[in-house]
């Protein structure tokens, strides 16, 4: 089953149940949802003067976390060069997004980096990185994936 997100529509819903007394069990039965998800959405979302649950406040609260959230973090290409001349001179992914965190210029994961690198590869050049042999633990793959992305033809 796919995770989705407590639309307007369900959380009006929930307000309507809630203040007609049902409990969150039968809420979350009634929308089809975990009884869980109730509760966190409305632990998350009542109001702090009176803790009553506001379906409009709630969903607004809601799009701000969410627009807030480091899933819609997109990099400049700024920030892209930086890490890229990073990479040029052979760090490795975790060590450019490890410094950058230290010296508190870019907040990026290493997981970032590599789907980047991935991302920005030409086809062919993907299908010809793997490395093959009985001493192969996938470094020598790693270092040429990068090498192949950072390399001033390709940036």
């Amino acid at each position: 089953m796919m995770y989705h997100q407590i639309t307007f529509a369900e959380r009006y819903t929930l307000g309507v149940l809630r203040r007609g007394g049902l409990s969150p069990a039968a809420i979350a039965r009634t929308l089809g949802r975990h009884r869980s998800t109730i509760l966190r959405e409305v632990q998350r979302n009542q109001a702090s003067s009176d803790g009553t649950y506001r379906p409009q406040l709630a969903d607004w609260y809601a799009r701000g976390r969410r627009s807030r959230s480091r899933r819609n973090r997109q990099f400049t290409a700024a920030e892209w060069a930086r890490i890229q001349v990073l990479l040029r001179e052979d760090w490795s992914p975790e060590q450019v997004a490890g410094w950058l965190r230290r010296h508190r210029q870019l907040a990026i994961s290493h997981e970032t980096i590599y789907r980047y690198i991935w991302a920005t590869r030409a086809p062919a050049a993907r299908s010809t990185s793997i490395c093959v042999g009985p001493a192969n633990n996938g470094a020598n793959a790693t270092a040429a994936t990068i090498a192949a992305v950072v390399s001033p033809a390709n940036g």
